[in-house]
């Protein structure tokens, strides 16, 4: 807080839907809420009776403040919800933050809860910087949670596998499955139910792009799309679990049938370059080693990169990798600009080539970076010939 110049942090809002203010009060809840913290102070959990008495039995937090006898008189005297809520930052305000202070306030704060600072002559300021650098590094409970949902994910791929390469080739090689045609909505079906029989859920739609479809890497694929045989089938899952809100994202490309000279060229390109990567990491990197890693990989093989040819239409289209935890993308950042890569950051590294005339190969394995370098969450094969 210190180096960000503020005097205290202000949240609000509901933690099932906003991953700093659970991250910072460990309570997890569907009701809106308010959380401040000064410096060099326990943080301070203010809501009404009922949650603050939920609060106290699930999360570590140790300090409340009840607004229920302000919320209680505002609804006696029938005022509007906003002039509740007014009254309710107004009390908070009064109680538990500093004189005159400069209030840090993260992005997904409740806009109208900072209207109500402004209104009451609270000076704020942004913080978001502050969340993505503590989220960055994990504590043995976090990467904990992210390695259960990286074995959902992949007990859900390996159900994936067993489908389609159990699927017959029909006319215009198209996969079928139990006599009827392989769709992405089936597999996207397989991917919700296996996810939520592994406590774990999709917090955004898996991509899954089969043939030529797939050169567009963020083509989520439509549910009617028919799979067909010899062609590539990208498959992203990015889940959380359900209970702790961690992430994990693992991608595979998967062909069932005959793998063409030119697409096994990209198989064995991709693999390369994810190994390079990995190399590289060792203690001290920086991303932008990791970066040219890459580069250097695809660039060998002939293959151009969005980073040094911005614009481009095929080829190695957009960034490498991302940490992953309460959200799918978070700090670091793999950028070509040189940022130090921090001991227990967990990164998701995806290599990917795309070539409209092919379709797409992209690879990502979940990282967890040690003192002596980097481990591998991701168990599951590279390469997938069914």
């Amino acid at each position: 807080m210190a180096k960000y110049d503020v005097d205290a942090l202000f949240l609000a809002g509901n933690s099932l839907l906003n991953p700093d203010l659970y991250y910072i009060s460990r309570f997890l809840t569907l009701d809106d809420f308010y959380f401040v913290k000064l410096q060099n102070q326990p943080g301070i959990i203010a809501a009404t009776d009922l949650i603050c008495t939920r609060a106290r039995r699930f999360s570590p937090v140790r300090e409340f403040h009840s607004v229920s006898p302000v919320r209680n008189q505002a609804m006696k005297d029938r005022v509007e919800s906003d002039e509740i809520d007014f009254r309710v930052v107004a009390d908070i305000q009064k109680h538990l933050l500093p004189t005159n202070g400069i209030i840090g306030v993260p992005r997904q704060t409740d806009a109208l809860a900072i209207h109500h600072l402004h209104q009451l002559g609270v000076q704020t300021q942004p913080v978001q910087s502050l969340f993505h650098e503590a989220r960055e590094t994990k504590d043995r409970t976090e990467i904990q949670a992210i390695r259960k949902a990286t074995k959902a994910t992949e007990a859900t791929f390996q159900k994936l596998f067993d489908i389609i390469q159990n699927c017959e080739i029909g006319p215009k090689r198209q996969l079928f499955n139990n006599g009827k045609p392989l769709t992405v909505g089936y597999l996207k079906q397989v991917i919700e139910h296996s996810l939520v029989d592994n406590s774990s859920e999709n917090s955004e739609e898996s991509i899954v792009a089969g043939g030529k479809r797939s050169s567009d890497f963020h083509y989520l694929g439509r549910r009617r799309d028919i799979l067909r045989a010899h062609e590539p089938i990208i498959i992203d899952i990015y889940p959380r679990r359900i209970e702790e809100r961690y992430h994990a994202d693992i991608t595979r490309t998967v062909v069932r049938g005959t793998v063409s000279k030119k697409l096994q060229r990209l198989f064995e390109s991709v693999n390369s370059a994810l190994n390079a990567v990995i190399d590289a990491m060792t203690a001290g990197t920086t991303t932008d080693r990791l970066v040219y890693a890459m580069i250097d990989a695809f660039e060998k093989d002939g293959h151009h990169t969005t980073y040094l040819a911005p614009g481009i239409t095929e080829g190695m289209l957009h960034g490498l990798g991302h940490g992953i935890g309460l959200e799918v993308h978070e700090y670091p950042h793999i950028s070509i600009r040189p940022c130090p890569v921090n001991r227990d950051s967990v990164i998701a590294i995806e290599p990917g080539l795309y070539y409209p005339q092919i379709g797409g190969v992209r690879i990502e394995n979940d990282i967890l970076i040690t003192s002596k370098g980097a481990q591998s969450l991701t168990s599951l094969p590279k390469i997938i010939y069914l």
